[in-house]
């Protein structure tokens, strides 16, 4: 099966929004001392990421996470691994996650205070470890001390290892899957095969857009895009849409240097696919139309290790590119008694922390400033677009 082309989308004439440096400057400072995850619906939800595996099929270019085969298939013990911080860089943990690290997991979360909870499985690629998939979230779901909260899973795969046998065995269950895909085959040029080919890849996450919406299983696609494809937001809003996509929720890689004119493209596209959604938004929804923007790097999310070491997500999200992050960004460990509310640090916290660890980094920071500053700017477009469109009273800048 070949990877389908995309169809050329044309939006209604309109007037780029472009912010300027103070008004993205005031933006992030805004975002920052709000602190995103207790806001909206945030407010009332406690989230885990679990790192079920290192290993993956592919080896997409804009990835950051220091992904390896070495130790595939073998559980690690679940106790901090001393090689992590053993040099002058630190490494990654060899093996996966095991079943009892996963349940302690979840018995760490059942800890919450909150009247929702979420866990995110991610990798890697989780389905590489499809049976602790499975387990772990039936775990949870039955679990003593949930006391009857709602409870839901995120799912991040690049498809691969999906079927429609194995989207069968989770129908049942309160899952989302995120499924990363970039497109067509212009799109999706910066995935690289690793352990199958690449056409091979494409052809096997062609097929699970087909299985997915054939299941019954909710899902989204999540496009990422590199600075080099900044212009092409509508394009992966085309393909979505001409292959029958229910959802989307389109990102930029961060890790990398944007320059102004790639910055411009990519929020002029977001504004193009929300003025084109806003007058023909079809059968798809839009998740950009309603996200409340953290600035992408900082994302307060908490994440367990294959070792059980608990981090803020941003130390496995850019351990390749900024490593010096993962001793700053780590919060302890399963094997401490540590409450789960409150156990996350704000953003005010951790942009300190990365500007304290990254002082002797002057290209990483400005990299690591500039990326939170697009997510500034691109939460101001958003907004601004929409309050334009009437949407949303929105904020007006």
């Amino acid at each position: 099966m070949t990877v389908s082309p995309t169809p050329r989308l044309v939006p209604p004439p309109f007037e780029p929004i472009r912010p300027t440096d103070a008004q993205v400057d005031t933006r992030l400072r805004q975002i920052l001392k709000r602190d995103s995850a207790v806001v909206g619906e945030m407010a009332s939800l406690d989230r885990l990421m679990l790192m079920l595996t290192r290993s993956c099929d592919l080896r997409c270019s804009y990835c950051m996470v220091d992904l390896t085969e070495d130790a595939f298939g073998t559980d690690h013990p679940g106790h901090p691994d001393d090689r992590v911080f053993g040099g002058p860089v630190p490494v990654p943990p060899l093996g996966d996650m095991g079943e009892d690290t996963l349940r302690r997991c979840i018995d760490w979360l059942m800890t919450s205070t909150r009247d929702k909870l979420e866990v995110q499985m991610f990798g890697g690629e989780p389905a590489r470890r499809w049976e602790h998939v499975v387990g772990v979230m039936r775990y949870a779901v039955g679990h003593p001390q949930r006391r009857g909260r709602e409870l839901m899973f995120l799912f991040t795969t690049n498809g691969v290892q999906l079927s429609p046998e194995r989207l069968a065995e989770i129908a049942d269950l309160p899952v989302m899957i995120q499924f990363s895909l970039d497109g067509d085959l212009q799109g999706s040029r910066f995935r690289r095969g690793h352990l199958l080919d690449v056409s091979a890849a494409l052809e096997a996450m062609q097929d699970a857009v087909g299985w997915l919406n054939d299941s019954g299983v909710r899902w989204f696609m999540n496009a990422t895009l590199p600075p080099s494809a900044g212009g092409e937001v509508m394009d992966r809003y085309a393909w979505a849409r001409s292959v029958g996509v229910p959802a989307l929720q389109v990102n930029y890689a961060t890790g990398m240097m944007w320059k102004p004119p790639q910055v411009t493209s990519f929020l002029d596209g977001v504004q193009e696919m929300l003025h084109h959604h806003d007058a023909d938004p079809g059968e798809m929804l839009l998740f950009n139309w309603n996200n409340q923007a953290d600035p992408v790097p900082l994302c307060g999310d908490i994440i367990v290790d294959v070792d059980g070491r608990i981090y803020q997500v941003g130390a496995l999200f850019h351990e390749r590119r900024f490593p010096v992050l993962k001793r700053s960004y780590e919060l302890g460990s399963l094997d401490d008694a540590l409450p789960f509310t409150g156990t996350r640090l704000s953003l005010l916290e951790l942009w300190a922390r990365t500007k304290q660890e990254l002082a002797a980094d002057r290209k990483g920071l400005e990299t690591f400033l500039q990326n939170i500053r697009l997510g500034a700017a691109f939460d101001l477009v958003t907004r601004a677009t929409k309050a334009r469109l009437g949407r949303d009273p929105g904020d007006r800048f």
